[in-house]
């Protein structure tokens, strides 16, 4: 009798905890719980171990509010590189300031952005692919970044103490015109950050890859900007136009990668979860 009555209590105890029993059932349980000390330690766990329904749901209210605090941030950290990206643009291509402290080392400002960008989607896991238009642009930023590779590569071969024209125009002409194709491409490249940029915060797609890409794009048309104007020795002309290149392309190359590799992780670890 004693064992079946255990039994009776040992079902009546989760509604005693979280309390929406009737008064009779509580005072049952209480006096029971006064005599016996298994179902005692049974009630103190289910209270220590927060599994009643009300502390659930607090938990998961807390997990919600903690959840949208960390997409805030990350959403301020994108922001905040865009609003950085555009700043840089309108100190070198509108104000001219090629002087300026900020742009002495851009290889490293190009590094914190890719980080950041990275660093913005830990513990977030795009669920969509990038989609059509954001591929388009892609393919576009990445075509701009050769064309300007390659153009400043046939620019500083042909250039020599005794060049007078380029492209057929009159050498001091040349600066203005790749000035404002720079410019351009600049602006594209903030364009196509802002979309892909929009496309991981709105639309949950894996663009971050894309971003960095976009960084790189944007960084190589300032570098290739203070280039020009920093040209003033033909011997270590050649040399300059290598580090600048560099200097752009392997942290893009590597933030491309390092997002490319965190994707494919993500997409591995949500097929385990769905076969589970």
């Amino acid at each position: 009798m004693e064992k079946m009555n255990c039994d009776i209590i040992k079902d009546l105890i989760p509604s005693y905890v979280d309390e929406v029993c009737s008064q009779a059932t509580k005072k049952c349980v209480e006096t029971h719980l006064e005599e016996c000390g298994e179902c005692r330690l049974i009630a103190a766990r289910l209270r220590n171990n927060a599994l009643s329904g009300e502390k659930l749901e607090q938990k998961g209210l807390d997990g919600l509010k903690k959840i949208r605090r960390t997409l805030t941030i990350q959403r301020m950290i994108n922001y905040g590189i865009l609003l950085f990206l555009v700043y840089c643009g309108i100190q070198l291509f509108l104000v001219h300031h090629a002087n300026y402290t900020l742009f002495n080392h851009p290889g490293i400002l190009e590094t914190i952005c890719i980080l950041m960008v990275l660093v913005s989607g830990a513990g977030h896991r795009e669920k969509q692919s990038p989609g059509r238009a954001s591929y388009v642009c892609g393919a576009v930023s990445l075509s701009m970044a050769v064309y300007f590779i390659l153009l400043f590569l046939y620019f500083i071969m042909q250039l020599t103490p005794d060049t007078e024209t380029f492209l057929g125009m009159k050498l001091s002409n040349t600066g203005p015109f790749l000035d404002k194709q720079l410019a351009v491409a600049f602006t594209a490249q903030i364009a196509f950050f802002l979309h892909n940029l929009w496309c991981v915060l709105k639309g949950d797609r894996r663009c971050r890859w894309l971003l960095c890409l976009n960084i790189m794009g944007i960084f190589l048309t300032i570098n290739y900007d203070l280039l020009m104007y920093r040209m003033d020795n033909y011997d270590t002309l050649k040399l300059t136009y290598l580090y600048s290149t560099l200097e752009s392309v392997v942290p893009g190359i590597l933030g491309i990668t390092a997002s490319l590799l965190i994707s494919r992780r993500q997409e591995k670890q949500a097929a385990g979860e769905a076969a589970l």
